[in-house]
């Protein structure tokens, strides 16, 4: 049971599961990293490899040991499988636990000339010295800067003020030589073995070997005095001086070999604890620790025999009983085989109906994203299961409420109850239909229905939410346009009626106060029965026929039957309402009873005015805003010596007018009375003024009135009347 004190500190309860916090995550670094290929990484305490060598070859397994070794602090821990080991690494690691393979590191490390293999290596983490607190390049120069220099320094030392030196490890084997080692010890043929009791020469083999077994196993220094060696041809006695260094806890254990010629200023430095080397007391000794451990070794190799017998007896009955596992494999293979088969099958099987599934979702969740329709999935408890994006515009809803109940949901339509509503529909099973307003002042289309898992079953509701704004509006807008138009109806002095196949289906108040007939009488009569006779009927569809082939609608004047028999004359303007068939019309009815009264009295006044212009003994001018002639009278025509055709056109400024004022004086176009009246806007009477007549080919004096015609953008017209006073003023200027 993990402590509850650890767990509340590190890890956070969620959803039935622990997770670990994020300041604990941080601190852990993954990376990818090639076990071979990339340089290993350093001031490791802990590395778990399980598994993984069984794969590699035994070169590559040398490697990587190395590498582990090469990596992990002094004492740091190696976790390999339960079927893999350390192999020629062994010297370097220490076995804690067999059966779960657990090694310690020595602290030899000895990768050797290897490092050069990932001089061009990438680094898989680019401040992975950074994340173990050192700088590695420096470090590493900085070592071998301190191992050059005390090199440096031994060398200086050697010969003249230390002894030929040694450093060895229990195994023997030679670490540091400090001096020339020439004169005592040689490499002997064949492999080559580093042990310095076999590299030494023969007088020194016992000794060493003797004294290095006694320090390692009491720790305590010895030495040996007055060994007699040949050196140079000649025979010298040299001392031995075997002393432990000084041990941690997870340093290997490592001695020091002085060897020193005898020498009498020597020989006074030695103490009275010098041990005087006697080589039959030795060689004594040594045979009897061999053939102590001769004895010891034959000991356990009679047992070694004795548990390989048994064990040989438990393998031949685990052969067997491995032999009939192995047949019993091979038929559960068999049936494993084609239970794989049929799982290959159900595999592609249920492959298949993920790609339709996934396929359906998407095609869902597109289907409810474009038709932008708000819809929300309950279940029986009411709770969210799901929505689309455009339920947010009338609901307060976020992804995180999937699970929520409807009733802690706030939305903005207006006295809309949703719980009972979908309680009603949970109760009874059947659809419920309404138009709701949201705050806004948006129409939806409410929908709530039961969420079908089956025949006649149920699980939860659907609601949905049809935008019907537009649609509202549009309702809205015609029911108006309709009223306009219906009352339009009502006040407009014109008839309407709809007909087809010559049967009137509807008509409007108007046409029935024109025909005198009833709204009622007139909707069950046919469009024949309004018309005077047959022949004007068909002559009316004939042409309205033509228009509408034409044009797309038809204006004709006929002339209506009222119920009192008497003739009404109208303008009816038909166009086709429906291409059914057959074809429906719409057709408005102008009384032009009015009309045809007045163009009577227009053209009977028209007669009275021609009478008049034509038969008056003054001449009539009319003048457009221009100042152009545009009508004149026979008068006119008679008293100027021009016809209307010379004088159509012509503006006061003409210069073939010859104008004079009443002195005799060239008279402006613009001082005509017609122009100064057509400017002003006023009338001019009585003007007197000369004009050339070219019939007579003198001036003729007329006394001219001017009167302007007005509407409501200004002067229009100006009309111009004058009498012909030649003969009146010629007797005046005789009697004067």
């Amino acid at each position: 049971m993990f402590p509850p004190r650890l767990l509340g500190k590190y890890f956070h309860h969620r959803d039935n599961r622990y997770q670990i916090d994020r300041s604990l995550r941080e601190m852990v670094v993954f990376a990818q990293h090639n076990l071979i290929k990339d340089p290993p990484f350093t001031n490791i305490d802990l590395i778990s490899c399980r598994n993984l060598l069984i794969y590699l070859q035994p070169v590559l397994q040398h490697k990587a040991i190395e590498l582990f070794n090469f990596s992990l602090n002094p004492g740091g821990l190696l976790i390999l499988g339960t079927s893999e080991t350390t192999g020629e690494q062994g010297e370097t690691f220490e076995l804690l636990n067999p059966r779960s393979r657990i090694y310690r590191s020595k602290g030899k490390r000895r990768l050797g000339g290897e490092l050069h293999n990932f001089a061009s290596a990438p680094v898989p983490l680019p401040n992975i010295n950074r994340l173990y607190g050192l700088d590695q390049p420096l470090a590493i120069h900085r070592a071998q800067e301190e191992e050059r220099l005390f090199e440096r320094f031994l060398q200086a030392l050697s010969g003249e003020f230390l002894p030929l030196s040694l450093v060895v490890n229990e195994r023997f084997e030679v670490l540091h030589i400090v001096g020339d080692a020439t004169d005592y010890f040689r490499l002997p043929s064949g492999k080559l073995v580093n042990d310095v009791s076999r590299m030494a020469i023969k007088e020194l083999a016992i000794p060493l070997a003797t004294g290095l077994q006694k320090v390692f196993k009491t720790q305590k220094e010895i030495r040996y005095s007055n060994i007699r060696v040949q050196k140079e041809n000649q025979i010298k006695n040299v001392d031995i001086l075997i002393k432990p260094l000084p041990t941690k806890k997870t340093q290997e254990p490592l001695a020091a070999i002085f060897i020193e010629e005898a020498t009498p200023l020597v020989r006074e430095r030695r103490t009275n604890e010098v041990q005087v080397y006697d080589l039959s007391a030795e060689a004594e000794q040594r045979i009897r620790d061999l053939e102590q451990e001769l004895q010891f070794t034959r000991e356990n190799l009679q047992a070694t025999i004795e548990e390989l017998e048994t064990s040989n007896e438990e393998l031949q009955a685990t052969n067997e009983e491995l032999l009939a596992s192995n047949q019993e494999l091979q038929s559960a293979n068999e049936e494993l085989q084609s239970v794989n088969e049929e799982l290959h099958t159900v595999n592609a099987e249920y492959q298949s109906k993920i790609i339709e599934l996934t396929e359906l979702t998407n095609d869902l969740d597109n289907l409810m994203a474009s038709a932008r329709t708000a819809i929300l999935f309950l279940d029986e408890n009411f709770e969210i299961r799901r929505f689309t994006p455009d339920a947010r515009r009338i609901f307060k809803i976020l992804d995180s409420d999937i699970g929520r109940p409807l009733n802690l949901i706030l939305h903005t339509l207006e006295g809309v109850d949703l719980i009972s509503l979908s309680q009603q529909v949970q109760v009874c099973g059947e659809e419920y239909e309404s138009e709701v307003r949201s705050q806004d002042g948006s129409w939806y289309l409410m929908r709530i229905f039961p969420y079908c898992i089956g025949r006649q079953q149920f699980a939860g509701l659907v609601l949905s939410f049809t935008d019907i704004t537009r649609l509202k509006t549009t309702q809205n807008a015609l029911s108006e346009s309709e009223l306009r138009l219906a009352s339009f109806f009502r006040a407009a002095p014109i008839g309407f009626a709809i007909w087809s196949a010559g049967q009137i289906q509807e008509v409007s108040e108007k046409l029935a106060e024109m025909l005198a007939y009833s709204k009622a009488e007139l909707e069950t009569m046919s469009i024949a029965q309004l018309f005077l006779d047959e022949k004007e009927y068909q002559s009316f569809l004939m042409q309205l026929q033509d228009d509408l082939v034409t044009y797309g609608r038809s204006a004709v004047e006929v002339n209506l039957k009222g119920k009192n028999g008497s003739s009404l004359p109208v303008l009816i303007n038909s166009v086709i309402e429906k291409q059914d068939s057959p074809q429906v019309y719409a057709s408005t009815m102008l009384d032009l009873s009015l009309r045809k009264a007045a163009l009577r009295e227009a053209a009977s006044s028209r007669q009275r005015y021609e009478l008049l212009f034509n038969t008056m003994s003054e001449g009539v001018v009319f003048q457009d805003a221009s100042g152009q002639i545009v009508a004149a009278n026979p008068a006119a025509e008679r008293i100027l010596g021009l016809s209307f055709d010379q004088m159509s056109g012509r503006t006061s400024h003409d210069p073939r007018w010859k104008a004079v004022d009443e002195k005799g004086h060239p008279l402006p176009g613009d001082q005509h009375p017609s122009m100064v009246a057509l400017k002003a806007g006023k009338p001019v009477h009585g003007y007197i003024m000369g004009v050339f007549n070219p019939q007579c080919n003198e001036i003729r004096w007329l006394r001219v009135n001017a009167t302007p015609i007005l509407d409501d953008s200004g002067v229009k017209e100006v009309y111009t009347t004058f009498l012909d006073i030649t003969d009146e003023k010629r007797s005046a200027e005789q009697k004067g």
